[in-house]
């Protein structure tokens, strides 16, 4: 492990830990729902009836969920590395 991240403040590590948990759990749902999606889209394009439209719809709906639940955790996780960066910044400039 790199030394700057043994210097993190320990509840940012916590932080961290848990976002890429976050991240790597809905990233694999995203790829499911994904191909979910796809299996959904060519039923509707070969059916054409409104339990394939609704079951489509149901499937791109709870897509675009899980990636407005990445996309929040990909920014929170970007603030905190940012504030790290910062702070170890300050701590090099300082010794020098």
């Amino acid at each position: 492990m790199p030394d700057w991240i043994k210097n993190m403040r320990s509840s940012h590590l916590h932080e961290i830990e848990d976002l890429e948990r976050i991240i790597s759990e809905n990233s694999t749902e995203q790829k499911t729902l994904s191909q979910h999606f796809k299996i959904s889209m060519n039923k509707f394009a070969g059916d054409r009836s409104v339990e394939t439209c609704l079951d489509a719809l149901n499937v791109s709906i709870q897509l675009a969920s899980i990636r407005r639940k990445l996309m929040e955790a990909y920014e929170q996780y970007a603030r905190l590395l940012e504030g790290e960066i910062i702070r170890l910044r300050r701590l090099c400039e300082d010794k020098v």
